[in-house]
């Protein structure tokens, strides 16, 4: 500040404790001096008014409600990763069950398809031919013979 801005509010305090100080009004708002002191000392417009310097910015605080709204972000995100993290073993778990399952249906089904395929054998059904029903195998050659279609014909109109 400038020695004189000192000087006039020295002699302001010591007007004010003799109570003996002109009422000044203070100025209109359009008329208030709205300066930024960068560099050097403030030179005062109007006398018995001391210009201020800048005030220092102060850092804008986070307010709790916003802390609040992060740790409950947070929270919900946690809870949703965990839940994810179950869903994803329940599933895992699942999926080992039922190719399990798929694995022993596909054992089945070979082990099935052997037996048919042995039973199905020509010498085994041969063989239970001849024992169980008493079939036997054709000992001269099968014969071939013409069959005349009138003759056929001639049986169906009788």
């Amino acid at each position: 500040m400038a020695r004189t801005d000192i000087d006039m509010l020295l002699e302001r305090a010591q007007a004010d404790a003799r109570g003996s100080r002109k009422q000044v009004p203070p100025p209109k708002a359009q008329a208030r001096d709205k300066r930024y002191i960068f560099n050097g000392d403030p030179q005062a417009s109007n006398p018995g008014y001391a210009a201020r310097p800048n005030k220092k910015v102060a850092r804008r605080k986070i307010s709790t409600f916003n802390i609040i709204l992060w740790l409950f972000g947070i929270g919900i995100a946690i809870v949703l990763y965990v839940d994810n993290i179950i869903t994803i073993n329940r599933l895992a778990f699942e999926v080992n069950q039922l190719q399990t399952k798929y694995d022993s249906v596909m054992n089945t089904n070979a082990t099935l398809r052997a037996e048919v395929t042995r039973k199905a054998a020509w010498e085994r059904i041969g063989k239970n031919a001849t024992e169980q029903l008493g079939l036997k195998f054709p000992t001269e050659q099968p014969t071939l013979f013409n069959v005349d279609q009138d003759k056929i014909e001639s049986l169906k109109a009788k």
